[in-house]
């Protein structure tokens, strides 16, 4: 008789995964492993570069990161991502960074911005890239955030509609291309992102989620392989094991 045919299971990709009850225990203790990574960074080379996520899920973590004991002088602060609204909008990435991490000791950081006041990003595009490829790299920490559509940055599923070849350019593990300018379907403004070889620069990186619903989005991109979203290239394609830190 032949032998039975096995099916063999994908395995799951690796996460080093923290789980909290609350929002409020997340914050503090992700703020403490990141303030750690900078403090490791600057006793290493004397400087250290931070990218760092928008949104409402961060803000209480912000905040906690601005009251770490830090060298906040030699720390430069970028966003992982901006939409292309000015500073003043509520939308602004640049904003929520200014309001909730720039603060106290923390406001002594270098901040980077991606944002220029131009009509579009693509028309920036270049003096973004030149400044990011000199004066960010390689990155030593990163937090990303995702949304319910398994986005992340601003890599969002329909990345490449409106122009093809930004998808493999955003979310190729390696390349030479820090920042993209991009659009999608689901928001109103164009935005300007770090690209995923331009994240993978920093040793640790980490991945905040709070809510069972982006818990479930992002259990079912990493365990099928078959999974187009972008929170799946993020985690497989890294270099490092990402930390994934969520609470219910």
């Amino acid at each position: 008789m032949p032998a039975e045919l096995r099916v063999i299971e994908p395995m799951p990709l690796p996460l080093d995964t923290h789980e909290f009850t609350g929002g409020a225990v997340l914050a503090e203790a992700l703020a403490k492993a990141v303030a750690a990574n900078l403090r490791a960074a600057i006793a290493r080379r004397g400087s250290a570069r931070i990218a760092l996520s928008g949104g409402s899920t961060p803000r209480a973590f912000l905040t906690e990161l601005s009251k770490q004991t830090v060298d906040w002088s030699r720390v430069t602060v970028l966003p992982v991502d901006d939409r292309w609204v000015p500073p003043q909008s509520e939308r602004s990435n640049e904003r929520l960074l200014r309001e909730t991490l720039l603060q106290g000791e923390a406001a002594k950081a270098k901040f980077m911005p991606l944002y220029r006041p131009a009509p579009t990003p693509e028309s920036a595009l270049l003096p973004v890239l030149v400044q990011v490829a000199n004066k960010a790299l390689p990155l030593d920490v990163v937090v990303l955030g995702m949304g319910e559509d398994g986005h992340v940055a601003s890599l969002f599923p329909d990345l490449g509609a409106d122009r093809s070849g930004l998808r493999e350019i955003g979310l190729a593990p390696r390349g030479r291309t820090p920042a993209l300018a991009v659009r999608t379907a689901n928001a109103p403004e164009p935005r300007m992102t770090l690209t995923l070889s331009a994240i993978f620069t920093a040793p640790s990186l980490y991945l905040h989620i709070e809510g069972a619903k982006k818990r479930a989005v992002l259990d079912g991109a990493i365990n099928d392989p078959r999974s187009t979203l972008p929170v799946r290239a993020a985690m497989a394609g890294a270099p490092v094991t990402p930390m994934l830190y969520w609470c219910p």
